[in-house]
């Protein structure tokens, strides 16, 4: 009689799994596509207006119709897998098993925020596919870092507010829902605070003044690049998700012959495409001493 590894099924385990990571990308899978899972590269047509594109009074005696221009560019997704396989022997103890398996789940996750945020690179002119932090998408609008001041108390948060503030007013000439992301260990204390002489948290404040239209989050300590600071406002209506497959358990199985059980696990390339100008706005700053 043949003492076979217990297995439960790729369905079953992922209905009782509870990450312990929270990654940040899927509030930007309103829009997403996936591609095949091959990997290549995806080079992909976008059009955009130049010039001067107000409509233009016409008059009885005009003969022409004022013009639109219209420039193509081409932007490219690099399209490509991570995969990973965890064997245990039927010697060993089993009941670890799932324990691994949600620990690799929870560092998969951790990765595909890296890739969606990072893109990779060091830096916007070091991609290797946009992303959320770093991009070189032309529509993405990154800033000069500011210095945000004291007040005469000696607290950040009024002029901490007063920025975010100015950053929201260029984010809502465009519609659509929107999430301000804070990032950074200051940053985000800052943001997790209370104003001077109250009880009230600065971050309801916040919320409170600009409505139900935004959504509020901080950006995980663990993807978040080493001594940065700052916020993005992201409009989740005018971004696109291109990514090729979400950190999975993807099969397991016995060997009966060599008494062991194996679980390959696999993720994939992503790339955050930006609709529209401003569409994503980053702010970096630093904290008067």
């Amino acid at each position: 009689m043949t003492n076979k590894v217990a297995v439960r099924t790729v369905e079953e385990f992922m209905q009782d799994y509870v990450p312990v990571y929270q990654p940040l990308y899927p509030l930007f899978m309103g829009k997403a596509q996936a591609y095949p899972q091959i990997v290549g590269q995806l080079d992909f047509r976008r059009a955009d207006t130049v010039g001067d594109i107000r409509a233009k009074r016409i008059l009885p005696k005009d003969t022409n119709i004022h013009q639109i221009s219209v420039a193509e560019g081409k932007k490219s997704f690099k399209k490509y897998f991570n995969a990973a396989q965890f064997v245990q022997s039927e010697f060993q103890d089993q009941q670890g098993n799932e324990d691994i398996i949600k620990q690799v789940l929870d560092e998969n996750q951790k990765l595909q925020d890296e890739l969606f945020l990072l893109g990779e690179g060091t830096s916007a002119s070091t991609m290797l596919n946009n992303g959320l932090f770093w991009s070189n998408d032309p529509n993405y609008r990154l800033e000069n870092s500011i210095e945000i001041s004291k007040a005469s108390t000696g607290y950040h948060l009024p002029d901490f507010h007063t920025e975010i503030m100015a950053s929201a007013a260029v984010a809502d000439q465009i519609s659509g829902k929107k999430a301000l992301i804070v990032y950074g260990t200051i940053a985000c204390a800052k943001f997790d605070g209370l104003y001077a002489n109250t009880d009230r948290p600065f971050k309801s404040v916040l919320a409170e003044v600009l409505g139900d239209n935004y959504s509020l989050v901080k950006m995980p300590t663990d993807v978040t690049p080493a001594n940065a600071n700052g916020w993005i406002i992201a409009n989740l209506d005018q971004v696109k998700t291109h990514y090729t497959v979400l950190p999975i358990l993807k099969a397991q199985g016995v060997n009966e012959e060599k008494m062991y059980s194996w679980h390959n696990f696999l993720s994939g390339s992503m790339m955050l495409e930006v609709l529209v100008d401003d569409a994503i706005y980053r702010q970096p700053c630093t904290f008067e001493a």
